[in-house]
């Protein structure tokens, strides 16, 4: 008799760990499957699309060593790539929204007869072979900018003397005189009986 409760305590600890390990092996799997067709692209923001596409398009360059994600927005403005409703940093990519800016990157928006109706953007895309379902894979069909806009960058100079960069971020130059340049001019006449003439040359 013992050994018949002993066998049936066995296999019920048998059943209760591996109800859950099955449960959570179904999950995994779960989380695993691919992606059905039709559904949003990866989920990622925005901000981060445009820290993408801000690399992929030559722009930073023109900016600081580690750009906000509004300081990515406002170059990619100015060289006019921008989803429907604008940027938004915590806003998830859609397949739309990724169809509209990759094609603005590419300079392609031409192209497009509609541009109200998100669907022509991803079908214009689907006619040149761009998949459109992993944003990494999809930014890669993009080629740098050959002629980036960037009105409002900072400037770098460098002084070979300081050893150090100088940033002016607006050109303050004055326009002017250079008095030092009269002096020097005018120091090489006197004025004599109400006009100017050149002083004698004297031996050194």
């Amino acid at each position: 008799m013992k050994k018949f409760w002993t066998v049936m305590l066995v296999a019920t600890l048998c059943v209760a760990c591996a109800v859950p390990a099955a449960t959570a092996a179904k999950k995994a799997t779960k989380k695993a499957a691919p992606k059905k067709a039709g559904q949003e692209a990866a989920q990622v923001t925005e901000g981060q699309l445009a820290q993408l596409l801000v690399q992929v398009l030559g722009l930073s360059r023109f900016l600081p060593a580690n750009p906000s994600d509004q300081q990515c927005f406002g170059i990619l403005l100015d060289n006019s790539v921008m989803p429907g409703k604008g940027w938004n940093s915590d806003t998830v990519v859609t397949k739309a929204t990724l169809a509209r800016v990759v094609v603005q990157a590419m300079k392609k928006q031409g192209d497009i007869k509609n541009p109200d109706d998100p669907k022509e953007w991803i079908d214009y895309l689907k006619g040149l072979g761009v998949p459109l379902d992993a944003v990494g894979e999809t930014v890669y069909y993009i080629d740098p900018l050959p002629e980036p806009v960037a009105p409002n960058v900072v400037s770098a100079t460098v002084d070979p003397l300081q050893k150090r960069h100088k940033f002016d971020p607006t050109d303050e130059t004055q326009y002017g005189v250079d008095m030092a340049v009269i002096v020097r001019v005018l120091s090489q006449f006197e004025f004599v009986a109400g006009e100017f003439r050149p002083l004698p040359v004297t031996p050194d």
